[in-house]
This record gives structure tokens, C-alpha cells and sequence, in this order.
């Protein structure tokens, strides 16, 4: 009779402990699969962008150029929130007429009313930005190099400047690895003091996330 009660007992008490396992196991499998999900979907990840880029560009010699161009850039996450990012953009179009002070600076055959411009910037920083299933609001700050090249009449003037860039954009999800970005920057040349430039720039395109 004691065996027999303590064999039911203890059936009792593995069958329970089988069920809790069972239940624990089944908890943490969902769990694992919502995690491997929710990372899967999230934006904020490893990615490569490339698109149009239009820049309202203020130049050395004080004239102004609307600029048509691409621009394309890295990004490698270290951090849930920040990633190092690697810039490059390419412009090109015409400038309106040079500043009167301009052109009583230089010789009278070098203050051209128009002229073509060529500029491409190269820049590196840091990216911080927060990633759901379906956009990615972020924040950037970038530095690296002008370079300007203006040319009209067999005349060409090129510069190299230091750059610093503050930008904010989205990017929104079309697929599980490909979405698009909007992003604005606001960009400073030269030396910040005597030959300053702040220009604006504008960038579209798509990205791909890995």
C-alpha cells in the first residue's frame, strides 16, 4: 500500500514537472522567434544608399549654383543607435552671376557672368538613429573635403575646402531588405571665418540593408 501511494505521487509529480518543462520550453521558443523577427524587420541595420542628390550651393567666389548630382554612402552599425558612415556625392551645373566684390578682386577677364561647376565632396562622421519595422527617423554629422572646380571662357578655378555636415532624414521600408530614404543636410566650407560657404543639400534614392 506505500509503494502504491508513493508511486502515484511520484507519476503525479513527474507528470506536472513534464508539463511545466513543456510549457517553459514552448515560452521561450516563441520568445526566440519574436526576437529573430523583430530583428529581421527592424530598419536600424547595416546599409548602402544611393540616389539623387540636388545641392543649393553658395561658392568661394560669391556666386550661387543650383546642382544636380548623385550621392551615395556606407553604413556600418557598432551600436543599437550609432553607426560610422561614409559619404560621397558628385554635382554638376551652372553659376549665376559673380558678387561686385568679387570681381574687383580679380582681373576683369576672370569675373565671368556664367560658368560651369563640377563639385564633389567626400565625407565620413557618425549616424545616430532609431529603427522600427516600418521607418528609421536619424541624425548625422559628417567631415571631410570639398572639391569645386569653375570653369568658363578657357578659365578654370579649383579649390579644395574642408567640410563639416549636419543632416536629418527617414527611411521607410519597402521590402524586407530594400526601403527608401529622404535626408537634408546643411553643409559648412571653407574656413569658417573670412571664406565661409553654407550650402544645402537634398538626397533620394534607395536603400539596401545587410
Amino acid at each position: 500500500m506505500v509503494c502504491k501511494t508513493w508511486k502515484k505521487i511520484f507519476s503525479g509529480g513527474q507528470a506536472q514537472a513534464c508539463t511545466t518543462v513543456t510549457k517553459v520550453a514552448l515560452a521561450a521558443a516563441i520568445f526566440w522567434l519574436c526576437m529573430n523577427a523583430a530583428a529581421a524587420q527592424n530598419l536600424n541595420s547595416n546599409n548602402i544608399f544611393a540616389g539623387y542628390s540636388f545641392l543649393a550651393d553658395n561658392l568661394i567666389s560669391g556666386q550661387h549654383a543650383n546642382l544636380n548630382g548623385w550621392n551615395v554612402s556606407a553604413e556600418k552599425k557598432y551600436l543599437p543607435f550609432f553607426g560610422v558612415v561614409g559619404d560621397f556625392a558628385g554635382f554638376y551645373g551652372s553659376a549665376g552671376p559673380p558678387s561686385a566684390a568679387y570681381c574687383a578682386t580679380i582681373p576683369a577677364s576672370r569675373c565671368l557672368a556664367h560658368s560651369t561647376v563640377s563639385q564633389y565632396t567626400f565625407s565620413v562622421g557618425i549616424r545616430g538613429s532609431y529603427g522600427t519595422t516600418t521607418v528609421r527617423p536619424f541624425g548625422e554629422a559628417l567631415f571631410g573635403e570639398v572639391h569645386t572646380s569653375e570653369s568658363g571662357l578657357g578659365i578654370s578655378n579649383v579649390a579644395n575646402n574642408f567640410s563639416a555636415t549636419l543632416g536629418m532624414g527617414v527611411d521607410c521600408r519597402l521590402t524586407r531588405m530594400l526601403g527608401c530614404r529622404l535626408v537634408v543636410d546643411y553643409i559648412v566650407t571653407g574656413n569658417f571665418t573670412i571664406a565661409r560657404q553654407n550650402s544645402i543639400r537634398a538626397a533620394t534614392g534607395l536603400v539596401f540593408r545587410f
